[in-house]
């Protein structure tokens, strides 16, 4: 396995790179990448090196991205500076003939986004991911972190930067993301309006459009609702869900077996899917 960063682009001097996992053989398919963290937290190496290795052994390219965070940069810019990232690594070369998209939670999000706004993908992974931000828990106080120690919300704006982030450790960042749940004011941490949640959300007929996807969500996940994996199942008939009967959000964040298992039916999935005629990025 061959590791390499890759130099994307810049928003105000600071710098956004990639990281590619690149097999021995030529690889015909690849994975591009974005990590979770509720928008705010998190970094684009977050994955085990296992589930890596597991890619990598199949002849699956993988490419983890930077993108911007948020409170400090704001949707409206997150994700067409994430766009100009993914232009960039088709222009180097970083794209085979078989692109699949690959989100963790708010990463997942990020990718229902690029592909409705015509990023072009053979396929997608959702793990406990969500298309849209209509959903009870995203506008209210959410009551799993009613038991976390309280951040108000005058705590949380004096963690906010004056300078934008690619890399958030959970230590620092993760207090904000509890505080905005903890208040129902997630939403507003990262929409530029609260106006604007309708146009930051895939209606039926865009998750229509989608390809073939397959979404893993825990049932009884306490962050993000099940019901956000059921919402693109229904509407997306090629769409696949593998409900896991747990109360875990990021069910993988520890390597076991019954996970590795998991990671290779991802691979199984993302082999099967043929690849699209590509114009462009």
């Amino acid at each position: 396995m061959k590791t390499t960063q890759i130099p994307l682009n810049t928003y105000q001097n600071l710098s956004l790179n990639a990281t590619c996992y690149t097999p021995d053989t030529s690889p015909t398919t690849t994975v591009l990448y974005l990590h979770g963290g509720g928008l705010e937290f998190g970094n684009r190496d977050d994955l085990p090196l296992d589930y890596i290795e597991r890619f990598v052994a199949a002849g699956i390219q993988l490419v983890t991205f930077d993108y911007l965070l948020a409170p400090e940069v704001k949707i409206d810019v997150i994700l067409p500076t994430l766009q100009e990232s993914l232009q960039v690594a088709a222009d180097k070369g970083y794209l085979t003939s078989r692109v699949i998209l690959m989100g963790r939670s708010a990463g997942a999000y990020l990718c229902y986004l690029l592909l409705r706004d015509g990023f072009r993908a053979d396929g997608l992974v959702d793990l406990y991911g969500y298309s849209g931000l209509d959903y009870p828990e995203f506008h209210m106080p959410a009551g799993f972190y009613e038991d976390f120690p309280k951040v108000l919300p005058m705590n949380a704006q004096a963690m906010i930067q004056r300078q934008p982030l690619v890399t958030g450790d959970m230590k620092d960042r993760y207090p904000l993301y509890v505080s905005g749940r903890q208040f129902g004011t997630w939403l507003s941490q990262f929409l530029p309006s609260m106006r604007d949640a309708d146009a930051y959300s895939l209606t039926p007929d865009q998750l229509r459009q989608l390809p073939p996807t397959l979404m893993i969500h825990c049932t009884d996940d306490p962050d993000v609702p099940f019901a956000a994996a059921t919402h693109v199942a229904d509407h997306l008939p090629s769409a696949k869900l593998i409900a896991l009967r747990q109360r875990e959000h990021d069910f993988d964040r520890d390597v076991t077996a019954a996970n590795l298992a998991i990671y290779e039916q991802i691979i199984a999935f993302i082999t099967a899917i043929p690849a699209r005629v590509r114009a462009s990025a």
